[in-house]
């Protein structure tokens, strides 16, 4: 057992001298030229490490650099959507007072030129949901001074139609191009009569009926309210004619036209709640 101990450590110390030997040599050796061929070894080898190891970290560095700026641009493109839609907002909003602007003036003017003219000044809430009538809804009624049964005309003073259904707050009206509507009318230059009636169900606007065979109706006249009937003021825009046709009465011819106004596009409307002119 002694004898195992003493070989044992006998091994370990000749492993430690021969270790020192080594390193002393390898330290004298490496002050000289003896370890270039061993140091080119290790060139060849580790050079291509170092090479890639330096290409990881610049790839690296490269994504993060543009993942830094992908995020730097999408901080810019979130400020300059709000802007745009700041702008945007501030555009309509500029655009919606031009055009209530142009609609006072309108009817500043029409009341003018009209003085005979009494009304009241509405916005257009509404249309028929069912889509089966032409009619708009407006924001005013009973409470106001409305009616059923009074005309209603644009901004500019063009026929639109007449109230119906009137409530306290609300109001609908019929347009004249419904096929329940009709009204005497006449030729602006000529003042040739007939009646117009709405055609919109029959895929149609307006149409001007009985109109005398002989009597010159041309494409380009513009139709008149007569005040016949008691509900539209004489002397009203209603349309514009853009085809005549001879009648199913062999007496009489009639004229296709159309609304003046765009039914469609109404904003504000002025209900008419006199009598002038009939």
């Amino acid at each position: 057992m002694k004898k195992e101990r003493s070989l044992s450590w006998t091994r370990t110390l000749y492993l430690f001298v021969v270790l020192v030997l080594v390193s002393l040599s390898l330290i004298l050796l490496s002050q000289g030229r003896q370890l270039q061929p061993i140091e080119g070894a290790a060139s060849v080898v580790f050079t291509p490490i170092q090479q890639a190891a330096h290409d990881a970290t610049s790839i690296t560095g490269g994504w993060l650099d543009t993942l830094g700026r992908m995020s730097k641009l999408e901080d810019e493109n979130k400020k300059l959507r709000t802007a745009l839609d700041s702008v945007t907002a501030e555009n309509a909003t500029l655009q919606q007072l031009k055009r209530e602007n142009e609609n006072l003036r309108a009817m500043l003017k029409f009341q003018t030129d009209r003085p005979d003219i009494k009304g009241v000044q509405a916005e257009v809430i509404g249309g028929d949901p069912t889509s089966t009538m032409e009619v708009l809804i407006i924001d005013k009624g009973t409470e106001d001074g409305v009616t059923s049964g009074m005309a209603v005309v644009s901004a500019g003073g063009i026929l639109v139609g007449q109230t119906k259904e009137v409530k306290t707050n609300r109001a609908t009206v019929l347009l004249i191009t419904d096929i329940s509507s009709s009204l005497a009318v006449a030729t602006q230059n000529s003042l040739i009569p007939g009646v117009l009636e709405g055609r919109w169900q029959k895929q149609g606007r307006l149409l001007m009926r009985h109109i005398p065979r002989d009597e010159k109706v041309e494409n380009g006249d513009i139709l008149l309210t007569t005040g016949v009937g008691g509900i539209f003021p004489r002397g009203l825009i209603a349309g514009q004619v853009y085809n005549v046709r001879q009648s199913e009465v062999a007496t009489e011819k009639e004229a296709e036209a159309y609304p003046l106004a765009e039914l469609n596009a109404l904003e504000q409307v002025l209900v008419i709640t006199n009598s002038p002119g009939k």
